[in-house]
């Protein structure tokens, strides 16, 4: 059928309503077939689907995303992207919208499920169109299939700089609703990180290039946990999105996501039920057997970092604590560093004192042109720098005496990613910092 001959037979299903488009209303458009609720709107089949959501902390389902489908005689089918363009005009768009609202409350009320969430979008195009936002709606479509609205969460996308207060409208109407908002796509190109604390959502979905790149690329992946971070410093939740793979899901769940979304538990689903542990039925088998064997990996991989942390430490600690006691018995740093900088990897070593403020030159492995790049001529000096905020300063004044191994982080001293050994010494009885810069291998996420 043509998108034509759609358009013509949605237009006559919506002006047999005779102007009410309320949830009554509309519900006369909505029918049951084997067990769930469609639209037979112009010669598609009008349907939802949903796709489970789980907690990677508690291990199971929270919650599913609605998507509505069309599906024509021949059993061909529209995915959700194309359907408003596919079934009607630009100008009923409104209308189709409110009926595929109504749609997935109305299919989930009917599975009778009450402690999971329901995740369905609002179309930009409507919510935003409005001189002020509109929930009425969603407010008659809630009272009507008698879903709570504390089990709804609304996904909204982002828009641009000029839209966003309109936006910030919408927002704070469904929160008063009793609704969660979720952003939808977030890091998407119209997206920035200044929307986080000026729209404050209650959870964002991540993009799935974030984790495409981090599966490539132990720089992207370093991005992806600071940004997890960020998102839960803004006060929100983390949903990562299409998750096809087992190595997927457990890059997912190290990054510490809280939400796992995608075909790796199974396709979407044309009803609501719940996978339960130790269940029988295939949804719950699918969900124990994925959880086991990415809780699994993760003990596997947490004693691999481990075992290379030990490593790391024990390559370098004993000589970092040589030098210290070398530094305590009044040996000059120089002298004291010498073994030290002849470590493979070893970068630099420097000395702070109790404020955190270096007294003196770094001193760099010899024979290494890496902190020579004349593009960082600037920064070569670090005499007079305050290292308070970093956490070799900090935690080795937390822990006298004890080696510390900071987080990785880029070292602007040189073009690599580095870590920091780096332990308290007392010098003419004067609290001081040993810090020991090494070049960081790739592979552990701390």
């Amino acid at each position: 059928m043509s998108a034509e001959q759609g358009t013509t037979n949605a237009r006559s299903s919506l002006e047999s309503l005779g102007g009410d488009y309320s949830p009554h209303s509309l519900d006369r458009l909505i029918v049951e077939q084997d067990g769930s609720f469609g639209s037979k709107m112009c010669s598609l089949r009008i349907s939802s689907k949903f796709q489970r959501i789980f907690s990677s902390t508690l291990q199971r389902g929270v919650g599913f995303e609605a998507f509505c489908v069309g599906t024509y005689p021949d059993g061909s089918s529209v995915p959700s992207s194309e359907l408003f363009e596919k079934v009607c005009s630009s100008e009923d768009w409104e209308l189709i919208d409110r009926l595929r609202l109504l749609l997935h409350l109305k299919s989930f009320k009917a599975s009778g499920v009450e402690d999971r969430w329901i995740f369905t979008n609002l179309h930009p195009r409507i919510m935003l169109g409005h001189k002020e936002p509109d929930p009425s709606f969603l407010m008659a479509a809630l009272e009507y299939t008698g879903l709570s609205p504390n089990q709804v969460v609304v996904a909204l996308r982002e828009h641009s700089q000029e839209r966003q207060a309109r936006l910030v409208e919408v927002i704070e109407v469904l929160r008063q609703l009793g609704c969660l908002v979720v952003f939808d796509d977030f890091l998407a190109e119209s997206a920035n990180l200044d929307s986080l604390w000026k729209l404050r959502p209650d959870i964002v979905k991540l993009n799935r290039v974030w984790l495409e790149n981090a599966a490539q690329s132990g720089r992207a992946k370093r991005m992806l946990a600071k940004l997890v971070s960020l998102v839960h410093a803004s006060g929100a939740l983390v949903l990562i999105e299409q998750i096809a793979s087992e190595e997927e899901a457990f890059m997912a769940m190290r990054m510490e996501a809280d939400f796992l979304q995608g075909t790796f538990w199974g396709p979407h689903e044309t009803g609501v039920s719940l996978a339960r542990r130790g269940g029988k039925d295939s949804a719950s088998q699918i969900m124990d057997n994925s959880f086991a064997v990415l809780l699994a990996k993760g003990e596997r991989v947490a004693e691999q970092d481990h075992r290379q942390v030990d490593f790391e430490m024990g390559c370098f600690s004993g000589d970092v604590m040589e030098c210290a006691w070398s530094l305590s018995d009044g040996v000059p740093l120089e002298t004291a560093a010498y073994n030290l900088l002849h470590i493979p990897r070893v970068e630099r070593v420097y000395l702070l004192n109790r404020r955190g403020v270096q007294s003196e030159p770094d001193l760099f492995r010899k024979g290494e042109p890496l902190h020579l790049d004349p593009r960082y001529k600037p920064l070569r000096d670090s005499t007079g720098a305050t290292w308070t905020r970093r956490f070799s300063f900090h935690d080795a004044i937390r822990n006298p005496g004890v080696v510390q191994l900071s987080p990785p982080y880029r070292s602007n001293a040189s073009r690599s990613v580095c870590v920091t050994l780096s332990v308290t010494v007392n010098i003419q009885d004067e609290v001081h910092v040993l810090c020991c810069d090494v070049e960081w291998r790739e592979g552990v996420v701390l």
